[in-house]
Protein backbone atom coordinates (compact mmCIF):
# COMPACT_ATOMS: atom_id res chain seq x y z
CA UNK A 1 0.00 0.00 0.00
CA UNK A 2 1.33 3.80 -0.70
CA UNK A 3 1.25 6.28 1.86
CA UNK A 4 -1.24 9.16 0.81
CA UNK A 5 -2.34 12.12 2.29
CA UNK A 6 -6.30 13.03 2.63
CA UNK A 7 -7.44 16.50 3.62
CA UNK A 8 -10.65 16.27 5.48
CA UNK A 9 -12.97 18.55 6.97
CA UNK A 10 -12.10 21.59 9.64
CA UNK A 11 -8.44 21.26 8.87
CA UNK A 12 -8.19 17.48 8.96
CA UNK A 13 -5.00 15.76 7.33
CA UNK A 14 -4.95 12.17 7.43
CA UNK A 15 -2.27 9.81 6.68
CA UNK A 16 -2.34 6.19 5.78
CA UNK A 17 -0.11 3.60 4.34
CA UNK A 18 3.49 2.77 5.32
CA UNK A 19 6.12 6.32 5.87
CA UNK A 20 9.11 5.44 5.00
CA UNK A 21 11.86 6.56 2.85
CA UNK A 22 10.40 5.16 -0.47
CA UNK A 23 6.99 7.70 0.34
CA UNK A 24 8.63 10.35 2.46
CA UNK A 25 9.41 12.98 -0.86
CA UNK A 26 5.22 12.07 -1.89
CA UNK A 27 3.86 12.77 1.22
CA UNK A 28 6.09 15.59 1.55
CA UNK A 29 4.17 17.56 -1.34
CA UNK A 30 0.75 15.58 -0.83
CA UNK A 31 1.55 17.16 2.91
CA UNK A 32 2.52 20.83 1.43
CA UNK A 33 -0.16 21.15 -0.76
CA UNK A 34 -2.81 20.10 1.56
CA UNK A 35 -1.55 22.95 3.97
CA UNK A 36 -1.76 25.46 1.52
CA UNK A 37 -5.51 24.48 0.63
CA UNK A 38 -6.37 25.04 5.27
CA UNK A 39 -6.08 27.69 7.54
CA UNK A 40 -6.45 27.88 11.25
CA UNK A 41 -5.64 24.70 13.28
CA UNK A 42 -4.70 21.57 11.66
CA UNK A 43 -5.45 18.04 13.25
CA UNK A 44 -2.77 15.39 11.96
CA UNK A 45 -4.60 11.79 11.98
CA UNK A 46 -1.97 8.96 11.96
CA UNK A 47 -4.87 6.33 12.68
CA UNK A 48 -4.60 4.93 9.00
CA UNK A 49 -0.82 4.62 9.36
CA UNK A 50 0.60 0.88 9.07
CA UNK A 51 3.65 1.56 9.35
CA UNK A 52 6.36 4.41 10.14
CA UNK A 53 9.93 5.01 10.69
CA UNK A 54 11.94 8.62 11.46
CA UNK A 55 10.38 9.79 8.43
CA UNK A 56 7.05 10.03 10.24
CA UNK A 57 8.60 12.06 12.69
CA UNK A 58 10.10 14.37 10.14
CA UNK A 59 7.09 14.81 8.52
CA UNK A 60 5.30 15.91 11.80
CA UNK A 61 8.06 18.33 12.45
CA UNK A 62 7.34 19.58 8.62
CA UNK A 63 3.84 20.19 9.36
CA UNK A 64 4.44 21.80 12.49
CA UNK A 65 7.24 24.37 11.06
CA UNK A 66 4.71 25.10 8.31
CA UNK A 67 1.85 25.93 10.64
CA UNK A 68 4.02 27.57 13.35
CA UNK A 69 5.48 30.27 10.67
CA UNK A 70 1.54 31.37 9.80
CA UNK A 71 0.82 31.18 13.47
CA UNK A 72 -1.48 28.24 13.28
CA UNK A 73 -1.56 25.28 15.84
CA UNK A 74 -0.81 21.97 15.18
CA UNK A 75 -2.60 19.07 16.89
CA UNK A 76 -1.44 15.24 16.15
CA UNK A 77 -4.17 12.16 17.00
CA UNK A 78 -3.64 8.77 16.70
CA UNK A 79 0.52 8.50 17.82
CA UNK A 80 1.76 5.17 16.43
CA UNK A 81 4.11 3.81 19.12
CA UNK A 82 7.03 3.49 17.17
CA UNK A 83 6.78 7.16 16.67
CA UNK A 84 6.69 7.67 20.05
CA UNK A 85 9.90 5.76 20.28
CA UNK A 86 11.48 7.62 17.72
CA UNK A 87 10.81 10.93 19.12
CA UNK A 88 12.21 9.46 22.94
CA UNK A 89 15.62 9.09 21.51
CA UNK A 90 15.60 12.24 19.70
CA UNK A 91 14.98 14.06 22.64
CA UNK A 92 11.34 15.02 21.23
CA UNK A 93 9.20 13.27 23.01
CA UNK A 94 8.09 16.21 25.29
CA UNK A 95 7.08 18.18 22.67
CA UNK A 96 5.64 15.51 20.69
CA UNK A 97 3.33 14.79 23.55
CA UNK A 98 2.47 18.58 24.11
CA UNK A 99 0.63 18.18 20.15
CA UNK A 100 -0.52 14.45 20.88
CA UNK A 101 -4.55 14.26 21.89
Amino acid sequence: MSAQVTLGDAGQLKLAGQIDFASAMPLRRQLEQSLAQTSGPVTLDLSGVTRANSVGLSLILLVARILSERGDPLRVVALPDGLKSIARVCELEEWLTSVAA
